[in-house]
């Protein structure tokens, strides 16, 4: 599988940063500042997530490939990609329901996928953000995932998240 991901992503330039405890008091305005950024670079993506969601590295790069692989085979359930990573790598279709668990909150962690940005965007938005603890993302708690992703049990959590991404393919 993995020698498949690295395949769909082999074109794109992609750096995953994580934040701790992150406080933003008007959402609606950090999303306008990181669009702005996006802007600067036409055809680059950054994409804020819920940190305390993702279930590492591995659960991140499933959904990230999933996403480029539905849009080259125009299976995309949003129009957006960075919106496409968060509604893959939530394990469902529903966009609502992907950004109530992964989008970003008024208190947190936040990880954030730059794709094809230059450094100058990531500056620009470490500015905004708590300095990097890119631990976070290997630091979850188990029985959190397991709630928050409706899984069976505490086992291989990371195979059963990337399997339910991997069904989304193929469910109606």
């Amino acid at each position: 599988m993995q020698d498949l991901q690295k395949e769909i992503i082999k074109d794109y330039s992609i750096e995953i940063h994580s934040y701790k405890d992150n406080i933003i008091d008007n959402i609606p305005d950090f999303i306008t500042k990181t669009d702005k950024i996006t802007d600067i670079n036409d055809g680059s993506i950054i994409q804020l997530l819920d940190s305390d969601y993702i279930c590492g590295k591995a659960h991140l790069s499933q959904a990230i490939s999933h996403a480029f692989r539905a849009f080259d085979d125009n299976e995309n359930f949003a129009n957006d990609p960075g919106l496409e990573i968060c509604v893959r790598l939530s394990a469902q279709k529903q966009i609502k329901e992907a950004l109530k668990l992964l989008g970003i909150k008024n208190k947190g962690n936040i990880t954030v996928v730059y794709i094809n940005t230059t450094p100058e965007q990531v500056d620009m938005m470490e500015e905004l953000l708590t300095p990097r603890c890119d631990e976070l993302l290997e630091e979850y708690d188990i029985e959190k995932i397991v709630d928050a992703y409706q899984l069976k049990s505490c086992d291989n959590i990371v195979d059963m998240l990337n399997e339910k991404i991997a069904m989304l393919a193929i469910k109606y």
